[in-house]
């Protein structure tokens, strides 16, 4: 059962989020795995230990200038049988401008077993907390600044208006979960779905009655006993949000070198988008993982990657 949960809650998804940056609305980690608590409310407290804390960070198409750069933390634990509760950061920043997307949520989520031996598990999750998105206006540079003859005047008007440059917001998910917990079994199930942005949150950035679409999220896959030293998680994942859509396909192997370490590695397809490396590194109760993005879209030619 140990396996399966370590599974569900650290690799659950080896798989990969096809966002364009035309249509990008959500920061994102390409091991979604590693912040369980962003990808499904529903995964609050999915571990075997008394907690867990999770840290990311990841540097987004490094050779452009002031780049994405996005970082994200979570904690969660299961003081009460069948209940857990938990917290979760993510920022990211990016651009001259200085823009920053923020958002803190809470968690907390009910575990309902079942089947001849209890073994079988559904986990409903809910989060609630803020959105706060901002940029500096000062140090936007349009044309209408630059003078035919002098060049850059900072004293020239940018002839623009914002509606607002610093945004907070209430946000509210939701999750479900199911996974088979049997550790007789070769093959160990998983699936979930997970809905964000429930209150569709008003994005003054894109005008004073637009929303925030709601993000969906649906993903599944199973753990595969190949040995007593292999395991291997095929997985996949398909989201939607507003008219951008995303579907992942993937698989990691688990190498277990002894009780207390294993060996961790796999690739991801995003589609249309990026292939992934993965490799990880178990010890005892610490994971240490690396990914590296190759882009196969046409922006590769921009990104260098």
């Amino acid at each position: 059962m140990k396996n399966l949960i370590r599974t569900a809650a650290f690799l659950v998804f080896v798989c990969l989020y096809t966002v364009r940056a035309v249509a990008q609305i959500d920061p994102h980690f390409s091991q979604y795995y590693a912040h369980p608590l962003w990808l499904n409310p529903a995964l609050t407290g999915v571990t075997d230990g008394e907690y867990r804390v999770s840290l990311n960070a990841k540097q987004q198409w490094g050779t452009i200038s002031n780049s994405f750069l996005t970082g994200g933390a979570s904690f969660d634990m299961a003081p009460v049988k069948n209940l857990s509760f938990g917290a979760m950061v993510l920022n990211q920043n990016a651009g001259d401008v200085n823009y920053n997307h923020l958002s803190a949520l809470v968690s907390g989520a009910y575990r309902i077993h079942f089947g001849t031996i209890g073994l079988n598990m559904i986990n409903f999750g809910l989060q609630a907390g803020i959105l706060n998105k901002s940029f500096d206006p000062s140090k936007i540079t349009l044309g209408s600044q630059f003078d035919p003859q002098t060049g850059y005047d900072p004293n020239f008007g940018i002839n623009e208006s914002f509606a607002s440059s610093n945004t907070l917001v209430p946000d509210v998910n939701a999750g479900i979960m199911y996974f088979d917990g049997n550790p007789n079994k070769s093959v160990n199930i998983f699936m979930g779905a997970s809905a964000a942005h429930l209150t569709m949150p008003v994005d003054r950035f894109s005008g004073a009655n637009s929303r925030i679409p709601v993000r969906f999220t649906a993903h599944g896959g199973a753990r595969v006993r190949a040995s007593e030293l292999l395991d291997i998680v095929p997985n996949a994942l398909v989201m939607y949000q507003g008219n951008t859509n995303e579907v992942s396909l993937g698989a990691y192997a688990q190498l277990n070198v002894n009780p207390s370490s294993n060996i961790l590695f796999g690739g991801n397809y995003r589609v249309k988008d990026a292939a992934i490396a993965f490799v990880g590194l178990q010890l005892r109760n610490m994971v240490f993982g690396l990914s590296y993005d190759v882009n196969t879209s046409s922006f590769s030619r921009a990104s260098n990657s």
